[in-house]
């Protein structure tokens, strides 16, 4: 037999269960799909040849999101227009670094991560965060 402690720490009672409101899962969901977005593009973006085709695409992509939902097109292109250039810029920093050395280029590479990691958070999931989540009308 069992003492009656263990058998109502074996046997969840309703009080205790929590389950969470669709809010919060919402809430939840987009939390980590703007977390996995951020982390996708700075690792696409951070490899070279990746860089030109995911960086391509990501703007195709973006771009077609403007037409189809944007009511602000003009400074949507603009902030747009403006992540491309610089994460084509940061492409070319572990170039304008490099020296006799290879530690200028690493160093450029990682100012190239950075780069990167600045224009997901403020352009791609900042700026343009409108087009990724839209409020549902239903909710």
């Amino acid at each position: 037999m069992t003492s009656p402690s263990l058998t109502s720490f074996l046997e969840p009672s309703v009080d205790k269960l929590k389950v969470a409101t669709a809010e919060t899962q919402v809430q939840r969901a987009k939390s980590i799909t703007r977390t996995a977005l951020v982390a996708m593009l700075v690792l696409f973006l951070s490899i070279p040849l990746l860089n030109f085709l995911a960086g391509l695409g990501l703007v195709i992509w973006f771009a077609m999101l403007i037409f189809a939902k944007s009511s602000q097109r003009a400074a949507d292109f603009g902030w747009l227009m403006l992540g491309a250039a610089l994460c084509l810029f940061g492409f070319f920093l572990p170039f304008m670094l490099s020296g006799p050395t290879s530690s200028g280029m690493f160093h450029g590479w990682i100012l190239d991560v950075l780069l990167n990691l600045g224009v997901a958070v403020f352009i791609a999931t900042g700026r343009l965060g409108h087009l990724l989540f839209t409020p549902d009308a239903t909710a």
